[in-house]
This record gives structure tokens, C-alpha cells and sequence, in this order.
């Protein structure tokens, strides 16, 4: 009785086994194919940058800092 048990549960844990490893296996496949199709056809699909603004706004004045610092000591207290 329990031999029949521990071998059907044998055999489903290879079969388990064996999809999981079958689709992990087309997986792979199937990206390193999808990357190969990508680096054949790399000048149809271009990237786009983004620029760099030209003026990036920089504060010397740390007064907003010493606002939010003194706002979250009065908060905890």
C-alpha cells in the first residue's frame, strides 16, 4: 500500500519535474532566439536619448533644507 504511494508520488514529482525543466528549456530557446532577431534588426528599431537639460536648477541657499529638518524635529517632538 505504501510502496504504491511513494511510487506514484515518484512519478508525479518526475513528471513535475520534467514539464518544469521542458518549459524552462523552450524558454531559454525562445529568448536566445527573440535576441538574436534583435541583433540582426537592430537598425529598424533605434533608440531614442533623451537630452540633458541645459539649465539644471541648483539651490546655494540651504534654508528650504533647514525648514524641512526644523518641520520633522518639531514633528517628533
Amino acid at each position: 500500500m505504501i510502496e504504491g504511494i511513494l511510487l506514484d508520488g515518484l512519478r508525479f514529482m518526475v513528471l513535475g519535474m520534467g514539464v518544469v525543466f521542458s518549459f524552462l528549456t523552450l524558454m531559454v530557446l525562445t529568448m536566445l532566439m527573440a535576441a538574436s532577431f534583435f541583433r540582426k534588426f537592430d537598425h529598424l528599431f533605434p533608440e531614442t536619448e533623451e537630452k540633458p537639460h541645459a539649465n539644471p536648477v541648483v539651490s546655494g541657499d540651504d534654508t528650504e533644507v533647514a525648514i524641512a529638518i526644523a518641520a520633522v524635529h518639531a514633528l517628533k517632538q
